[in-house]
């Protein structure tokens, strides 16, 4: 007689994977994403003024169009809610960037601050000697995950980090202070 599963055609292991699998995202720190936006204003409003400045040449007769009546009137509205919708843009985009810079701010004190605790409570020496006691037999690639779990482990507990990529991110940092300076 067959299972549930077998005429459901589901794979039971396949269905834990794709539950427990979760999209893990390259952490994006708040003053790139600052430069990112900022960038992204000035861009809108360079292409505002050029719209804008090519609707004012058109409706004032200075640039003429090969078009006529309907056309002509069409394609100068188009031009000037293209460089309205690129002013709101950019001001609604600088608005943003002014906040993501206090935000930028304050993630780098942050980060500073998570960085030099744990460079204070661990040394390379510490996190190698627990790792060691625990798998005496480890070296190589399998030593240098281990070493970066170890450091993610403690910045989960000691400093209660929700963000993964955020943890990802600093663990890349300490691990380059703490192991790539040997």
């Amino acid at each position: 007689e067959e299972s549930e599963t077998e005429r459901s055609g589901d794979d039971p292991s396949q269905k834990e994977v794709s539950q427990a699998a979760e999209p893990v995202y390259a952490y994006v720190d708040k003053g790139q994403r600052y430069e990112d936006m900022s960038s992204s204003a000035s861009a809108f409003f360079l292409v505002g003024g050029v719209l804008a400045i090519g609707a004012a040449l058109c409706l004032l007769g200075i640039f003429h169009l090969p078009m006529a009546g309907f056309q002509k009137y069409m394609f100068e509205g188009v031009l000037v809610v293209l460089a309205i919708g690129s002013f709101v843009v950019a001001v609604s985009s600088r608005k943003r960037a002014a906040e993501l810079k206090v935000e930028a701010d304050d993630e780098k004190r942050q980060t500073q601050e998570i960085i030099d605790w744990f460079l204070k409570n661990y040394s390379a020496k510490e996190l190698d000697e627990q790792l060691l006691m625990e798998d005496p037999d480890l070296s190589g690639e399998e030593l240098s995950l281990k070493r970066f779990e170890l450091i993610q482990d403690f910045l989960i507990t000691g400093r209660d980090i929700p963000d993964q990529s955020y943890a990802d991110s600093l663990c890349e940092t300490l691990y380059t202070k703490l192991y790539d300076q040997e």
